[in-house]
């Protein structure tokens, strides 16, 4: 889909458009879950706004955004706050712009695997470039170099062993590019490992008193992963605290490494994780592991240092329930072709489902108020009830609704839900404290209609409602009649609410849970959102975009 072009923009309006791609990978309002790196969100023409804040007199404002967005902790992507950032470190427009960029490598690229998809997008746009560059320049190579040589001796061994190489890039292919010069001995012997290995490393630098305790680590490492025995290589793990990214292959499969591993991991990577653990066998009723995996997902304090969203929670039951995400149509023939051949995955642990379904019910805990005024409106038809939301297909787009709602109701003291019905909305009165289940049944019975997108707004503006923020969850927006002419206005219906309550900066987001993707609207207001499908980041996405922050 073509990106609506940029001219002509002030400066407030650039800083808009840069804010709304790092929150969701467009430079207009809309957001669409799936793979970023397939539908090529990550090329230059997507973020246009950057050259053109680059060519004004304030062009340090793009980091001064990036960094905020960064620190607030609400972009759900941050491949769109790295590749903002390359974007800056490569274009020629201003020169200020780009050392600035350069400054802020180590601020925002934090990890390892971050560092290596910097580097993977500064190449591409270098390479892309109407006059394409194929070296590293001298700032580049700079920043590069004070990424790994910041760190002290062991912290680089542990970056290196951790994580040797993404997105086809490895730590030996940018020293190689980058060459970094150092004093220490230590981190010599770290960057000889990483270009030569272990053997020569200990050649060089074995009689060496500062590189011992780097060598040492970087020997443990090695040991462990060329270890065949497996309960072995699980004391390994614990001994050394290893993580996830140390397992290699032929040990990803071992109930003993899995063990050991539960109580290293965070909990979303262990509910990401959790069906995989499953289909290997890990978590049969009466392994081991089910107890570990219990214990750490139903761990209230972690829960809440984590803020994990009930969204991720709901959505981990629904695919362990289904035995993993739903399949593409494509997926689903393939499986047919071959079904035979194909072992099924084991039945769900039941004591597993209950678990996650209390980390559900302690997850609200971790939800943030806004101290906004909210209006939900449902769509609680029958198609939306039996209709699955796109990109997550084991959760129908009614209970997704509920979820949103639910959220805000714990978190927020003015929610007014609704539904759609014939004429105008249907006031629905929940009770906060009730679960998941319990307000979907609730909402299941309420009436339905007509659905028009304007009729939450003329309902509020008829009552003189105060509303901040307007969420619509349908199954499409696009709705028309038979000559083809849409049915309802409903960006029309928002500007009219704003003007009669006076209240320039109510916003308005759709959801449209089975629409695979929407046309970039030419009004360009910045308060309006519109959502294709749902996703575990949907949310969080919605509390951004309420308290303003694109």
């Amino acid at each position: 889909m073509a990106e609506p072009a940029l001219s002509g923009d002030s400066l407030i309006q650039l800083e808009v458009r840069l804010c709304q791609y790092l929150y969701v990978g467009k430079e207009y309002p809309n957001y669409q879950p799936g793979n970023w790196f397939f539908h090529k969100y990550y090329e230059e023409g997507r973020v246009q706004s950057i050259k053109k804040i680059a060519e004004t007199q304030n062009p340090l404002v793009a980091i001064d955004l990036i960094k905020k967005a960064f620190e607030r902790k609400l972009v759900q992507n941050s491949e769109t706050l790295i590749f903002a950032l390359a974007v800056c470190a490569r274009q020629t427009e201003n020169e200020n712009l780009r050392h600035a960029a350069y400054n802020a490598i180590k601020t925002i690229c934090t990890t390892p695997q971050h560092f290596i998809l910097f580097v993977k997008f500064a190449s591409q746009i270098a390479k892309s470039a109407p006059e394409p560059k194929h070296g590293w320049g001298a700032g580049w190579r700079k920043a590069v170099n004070e990424w790994y040589l910041s760190k002290d001796a062991l912290d680089l061994a542990k970056c290196v062993t951790g994580c040797k190489g993404r997105y086809g890039w490895t730590h030996k292919d940018i020293v190689k590019l980058s060459h970094p010069k150092t004093d220490d001995i230590a981190k010599k012997a770290v960057l000889k490992y990483v270009l030569f290995g272990l053997k020569e490393t200990i050649k060089d630098f074995g009689d060496k008193p500062e590189a011992a305790e780097v060598i040492e680590y970087i020997q443990k490492i090695e040991n462990f992963k060329h270890c065949e025995d497996q309960v072995l290589a699980g004391r390994l793990l614990e001994l050394h605290n290893l993580t996830l990214d140390h397992v290699p292959g032929h040990l990803l499969k071992s109930e003993e490494v899995w063990n050991s591993l539960i109580p290293t991991m965070n909990i979303t990577m262990l509910l990401h994780n959790l069906q995989r653990m499953h289909n290997i066998g890990i978590l049969e009723p009466t392994g081991t592991a089910v107890d570990k995996v219990v214990d750490e997902i139903c761990n209230q304090e972690k829960l809440l240092k984590e803020k994990i969203h009930p969204a991720l929670v709901l959505i981990t039951i629904k695919n362990y329930e289904k035995s993993g995400p739903a399949l593409s149509y494509e997926k689903q023939k393939a499986r047919k072709a071959k079904a035979r051949s194909v072992i099924p995955p084991p039945k769900p642990t039941r004591k597993i489902i209950e678990a996650l379904y209390k980390t559900l019910g302690y997850s609200f805990n971790s939800l943030a108020p806004t101290g906004l005024r909210y209006m939900i409106t449902i769509d609680m038809s029958k198609a939306m009830q039996d209709n699955s939301a796109w990109r997550c297909g084991n959760l129908s787009s009614a209970e997704a609704g509920c979820l949103i709602a639910l959220c805000l109701l714990r978190s927020e003291n003015n929610v007014t839900v609704a539904t759609f019905k014939n004429i105008g909305v249907h006031i629905v009165y929940l009770n906060k404290n009730a679960s998941l289940g319990q307000i979907v049944k609730k909402m299941k019975q309420m009436p339905t209609g007509e659905v028009n997108l304007e009729k939450p707004m003329i309902w509020a503006a008829q009552k003189s409602e105060e509303i901040d923020v307007f969420i619509n969850v349908v199954d499409v927006v696009d709705k028309r009649c038979g000559n083809g002419a849409r049915t309802d206005n409903p960006r029309k219906a928002i500007k009219e609410y704003r003007s009669k309550m006076e209240l320039k900066n109510a916003k308005l987001v759709t959801c449209a849970m089975t629409t695979a993707q929407m046309v970039p609207h030419s009004d360009d207001d910045k308060n309006t959102l519109t959502i294709c499908g749902f996703d575990e980041n949907v949310p969080k996405i919605i509390e951004a975009f309420a308290r303003s922050l694109f």
